[in-house]
């Protein structure tokens, strides 16, 4: 299943609604999961509640969806099945409830509107290696200790934007890096999980484009926090562990119609996917709803290609299976101004080191 959360404008302002592609790409239609489940249990069963159980099994939201296991599973699993039985032309119930949207009519937003926590990994060796972004140049070898552990920061859950969002370019910085990663979606909690357990806890994958102020890091000194919270794009939808081969997924960045970079997620990496969840585990609770993104996959960002994208271009980042962001690039809000000219009271000691941009 390829799962979505999207919008729908009604009388009382926009509503969100969980659904799922039943077309195979995002250009296609929507099913809203919710409405067409408590069909199928008014239609195909003898359930006497069919709209209260439909919420309590599809609910409309993505997290509430996750906590509901495999009994969510085969509640959408059903809903779907009932709807291809309906036909190309079925769109609305016996009481006109819209249950099929044409994309046209909705807005798709993050299938993870707000995860539970965002933890963004670098697994891939080639990001940040190679001087020149191609497999000829020199190579700048990581550092021993990322061999073993996988490193991560953590981003802020309410800076997520949808797959069709503007991308804000933030006044402090002269270069916005935009970053294609696999976001891997958390469907059970977990603690100190095994490798199969972190395997089997994973609900599904997404793409996640991690946005950068890259010449903002160096004044994030306890690591990444204003270089990193204005923007993660996450996107289009959640594809479910059966549908991909998340170790052989072609991506693939294009700017303005250019091609900036095509490789693939079988690119050398220090971890897999499930890993890094059994990783993040140890000695911690997962829950339902986490998002944990692996890095830039091989060279495809701008630290790597020396290639920097500018307020009124369009970027549009492409995973196999995924499907495909696209985003143009907007003059971010300057209101005030802490991160750039910085709020210090203290005089700084002629012995300090200087700021470098």
């Amino acid at each position: 299943m390829k799962l979505v959360t999207f919008e729908i404008p009604t009388p009382l302002g926009p509503l969100r609604r969980l659904g799922a592609l039943i077309d195979g790409d995002q250009d296609g239609r929507v099913v809203d999961l919710t409405l067409a489940y408590a069909l199928y249990l008014r239609e195909e069963t003898d359930e006497t509640q069919p709209d209260g159980l439909a919420q309590l099994r599809t609910p409309p939201d993505m997290i509430g969806w996750l906590r509901g296991g495999h009994k969510s599973k085969e509640a959408a699993e059903h809903a779907l099945v009932h709807v291809y039985g309906k036909g190309p032309t079925y769109e609305r119930g016996p009481n006109g409830e819209q249950v099929v949207h044409t994309r046209s009519a909705i807005r798709l937003l993050s299938p993870l509107p707000r995860p539970t926590t965002f933890r963004d990994f670098s697994i891939y060796e080639d990001h940040g290696s190679l001087r020149d972004g191609n497999e000829l140049a020199v190579r700048r070898y990581k550092p021993e200790n990322w061999y073993k552990w996988p490193p991560y920061y953590k981003g802020s859950p309410e800076s997520i934007y949808g797959p069709e969002d503007p991308i804000p370019y933030p006044y402090y910085t002269k270069k916005l890096d935009l970053e294609p990663e696999l976001g891997i979606v958390v469907g059970r909690a977990g603690r100190n999980m095994s490798e199969d357990e972190a395997l089997a806890a994973i609900a599904g994958y997404t793409i996640v484009v991690d946005c950068s102020s890259r010449d903002g890091q160096k004044r994030d000194t306890l690591g990444p926090a204003k270089s990193k919270d204005f923007a993660t794009m996450v996107g289009p939808c959640l594809v479910t562990p059966d549908e991909i081969d998340v170790d052989d997924l072609a991506v693939r960045v294009v700017v303005d119609g250019e091609v900036w970079f095509e490789g693939n997620t079988s690119l050398p990496r220090s971890v897999l996917a499930h890993q890094l969840v059994a990783y993040a585990s140890d000695n911690e609770t997962l829950q339902p709803g986490e998002l944990l993104g692996t890095g830039t996959i091989g060279t495809g960002c701008s630290i790597d290609l020396h290639k920097w994208v500018q307020v009124g271009q369009t970027v549009s980042i492409e995973f196999e299976g995924i499907g495909r962001m696209q985003h143009t690039i907007v003059a971010g809000e300057h209101v005030v101004d802490y991160v750039g000219s910085g709020i210090g009271r203290l005089l700084t000691p002629k012995a300090a080191e200087p700021v470098r941009s």
